[in-house]
């Protein structure tokens, strides 16, 4: 099966009021692919979900929803591989170590990126990588 690179920036929105159609006409990425995601991707879910509710943009049940449907979409853990290598595509590239991880599997993959970061669309775009 076919395999893309899911960055939290696309997941979440899946799950906002007022999601953009574009990106939620990506989520039939899923009917024939399935989604990559390295180990941080949990995290940065997390970290996302714990700001909104510190804002009161969410309430903790919302919250509690949210985490259980984001955790249901199929997707696989992948390893990043080399940390100096995350570090230098964060440096070459201007991106957030987070972002550079997700260029670096789609990368080692061959995958395309689904994302809905500004800055890792131009990155994969600059290196040649296709954009789901």
């Amino acid at each position: 099966m076919k395999s893309f690179v899911l960055d939290a920036s696309l997941a979440l929105e899946w799950f906002t009021t007022g999601a953009q159609p574009s990106a939620l006409a990506k989520r039939s990425l899923f009917e024939d692919h399935v989604a990559i995601v390295p180990h941080l991707w949990r995290f940065e879910v997390t970290n996302v979900l714990t700001t909104w509710r510190r804002r009161g943009d969410i309430t903790d049940a919302e919250s509690a929803v949210l985490m259980r449907d984001l955790m249901k979409l199929p997707f696989a853990t992948v390893d990043e591989g080399d940390p100096e290598m995350i570090v230098a595509t964060a440096l070459t590239h201007g991106l957030s170590a987070y972002d550079a991880t997700y260029l670096r599997i789609a990368m080692l993959t061959g995958s395309p990126i689904a994302t809905l970061d500004k800055a890792l669309i131009k990155a994969a775009t600059e290196m040649g990588i296709t954009l789901a």
